[in-house]
């Protein structure tokens, strides 16, 4: 499996605090079934944002402690974009970064922000020629409950990445009831861990996999951690 949002990277923003701790995290994910991962660090304008010469240095190093897990270990790197108007000018600059070097970039949004802010965002990142990945979609206030909304952001040409942490809540959970109707009515492109640690939130995947895997089968597993993935890491549509 692919997940393609990870803060796995040590001592670059609020993820992994240090190379121990992301050793930890790669032996997580490796026993989770997750063989690549994409790094994506925050980036937001006006913020302290690490430039790209020590995210490349770290990224080796990572690379380096993954193959000795595994030879077929791969990590690849990204950022989680903060939507600002000025974004766009960080990715034309490349001091912005697409996930792993495609048009798909990974942004996010302010949980208040209403609806018609995030679709000017997606529709600007679209005119310009990037493929927008919504980061952790379940969050946004505005698109709670709102299918219909993010069905048009999807019929815009956006895509829709949902934390496996949703799945997993408790019953009660609100948002758990919400990320669980997002995966019945197809409105989920990708699935990732969103780790920041090898503790609160490390980079596990099985109880919210098994879970779609008994409701609506590995076909979906596999659409969404493989086939949808592969695709984004090739830079063709999905």
């Amino acid at each position: 499996m692919t997940d393609i949002h990870s803060h796995i990277l040590p001592a670059v923003d609020d993820g992994s605090v240090n190379m121990v701790q992301t050793r930890n995290m790669l032996e997580i994910a490796y026993k989770e079934g997750i063989k690549h991962i994409i790094a994506t660090p925050h980036y937001g304008v006006g913020c302290r944002n690490p430039d790209k010469e020590e995210l490349h240095k770290k990224l080796e190093q990572v690379r380096t402690e993954a193959k000795k897990i595994s030879e077929s270990f791969q990590i690849d790197l990204g950022n989680e974009l903060f939507f600002s108007d000025d974004i766009l000018e960080e990715l034309r600059k490349k001091r912005a970064l697409t996930l792993a070097g495609t048009r798909y970039v990974l942004v996010e949004f302010a949980v208040s922000d209403e609806y018609p802010y995030i679709k000017t965002g997606i529709h600007r990142l679209l005119i310009h020629g990037y493929l927008p990945v919504l980061a952790h979609v379940e969050r946004y206030e505005c698109l709670y409950l709102n299918y219909a909304g993010i069905n048009r952001l999807i019929e815009l040409g956006a895509y829709m990445q949902m934390n496996i942490s949703g799945i997993s809540g408790k019953i009660t959970d609100r948002k758990t009831g919400f990320c669980k109707k997002l995966l019945e009515y197809g409105l989920i492109h990708f699935i990732a861990t969103d780790s920041h640690s090898d503790n609160m939130r490390a980079p596990q995947m099985r109880e919210g996999l098994n879970y779609i895997k008994k409701k609506y089968g590995d076909d979906v597993v596999n659409q969404l951690l493989i086939e949808n993935p592969s695709k984004l890491l090739k830079n063709k549509y999905i």
